[in-house]
């Protein structure tokens, strides 16, 4: 079965909500595809999006349930399914989903990304059972035990100081030297009583017999090899964009982000990208609900302007 649309929205994050309610009052039609059960991606792991101009604090989920509920009071058509393939077509875009083809006049790419993981071993074994990418939903495990992060930057950061307030110790690992995240973070991090840094140090691998127990560790600057007695480990190193779906023809960076000219256009005629899918510098969700909007406006445009 094809169906058809003027604006297909690949993603339900902050950045493909808003680029969908955006695109839906300017008068589009707008399918909003988006392959997990429920809509918001990584932000609905955060307990508190402190960056979005909200006048109380907001948890990440509240966020995407407000977006969602804008997305279909303005007609938005919201389908679960999994995109495989994109194919040009003289006058737009045929979407390859799980559930039927869908022909677009435009499209936003914003299937965002997925949290890197440190390809160690032991990790697929204790995912789960100690090792974790979700300091909100899996911290209350580990109360009053002792816990590391594994990472340098914001998301490193705000899951250390959130477990902070709950596990015995938190002791972060970053690889490098110093650290991306942001100096609120870290100085806060530093003053509290509970927190730990391993500076430029590897983790060679997990360990433990009916639990996990610990990290072995190797310091980067004198090669020596150490363990860490840990009840848990929470990896937080970065990011992969999903982009599985886009064809060879659209344009990627050295770190596989979708490159796009200002108005957010990628190299695939009518296709647009947007949030931690493009490339770029670090993503606020406020920057990628922006994109979503901007990137909204170029592609109704060019769905009215004739080619």
């Amino acid at each position: 079965m094809i169906k058809s649309c003027d604006v297909a929205v690949i993603g339900a994050g902050p950045a493909g909500l808003s680029a969908a309610i955006a695109c839906a009052s300017r008068g589009a039609e707008v399918v909003c595809l988006e392959q997990l059960p429920a809509p918001g991606g990584l932000i609905t792991n955060l307990g508190l999006v402190d960056d979005f101009p909200w006048p109380v604090p907001l948890a990440g989920a509240e966020l995407i349930d407000h977006l969602v509920q804008r997305a279909l009071a303005l007609g938005v058509r919201m389908e679960t399914s999994a995109v495989s393939g994109l194919q040009p077509l003289a006058d737009g875009v045929q979407v390859l989903t799980a559930r039927h083809l869908l022909k677009a006049s435009a499209v936003i790419a914003a299937s965002g990304a997925r949290l890197r993981k440190l390809g160690i071993s032991g990790e697929d074994q204790w995912l789960g059972r100690g090792v974790s990418q979700c300091d909100w939903c899996d911290g209350g495990f580990f109360r009053d035990q002792s816990v590391a992060v594994i990472g340098g930057g914001d998301a490193a950061f705000q899951a250390a100081l959130h477990l902070a307030r709950i596990c015995a110790s938190v002791t972060l690992v970053v690889r490098g030297a110093q650290v991306r995240a942001r100096r609120r973070y870290v100085e806060a991090a530093a003053a509290n009583e509970r927190m730990a840094f391993l500076w430029e140090t590897q983790v060679l691998g997990l360990c433990g017999s009916d639990g996990l127990e610990g990290l072995r560790l190797r310091n980067l600057g004198d090669g020596s090899e150490s363990g860490l007695a840990v009840a848990g480990v929470f990896v937080f190193i970065g990011t992969e964009p999903n982009d599985a779906y886009l064809p060879p023809q659209v344009q990627r960076d050295a770190n596989g982000q979708v490159v796009t000219d200002g108005q957010y256009q990628t190299s695939l005629a009518r296709v647009y990208a947007v949030g931690a899918l493009r490339s770029g510098p670090g993503h606020s969700v406020l920057g990628a609900c922006a994109q979503g909007q901007d990137a909204a406006r170029a592609a109704v445009s060019r769905w009215t302007t004739p080619a």
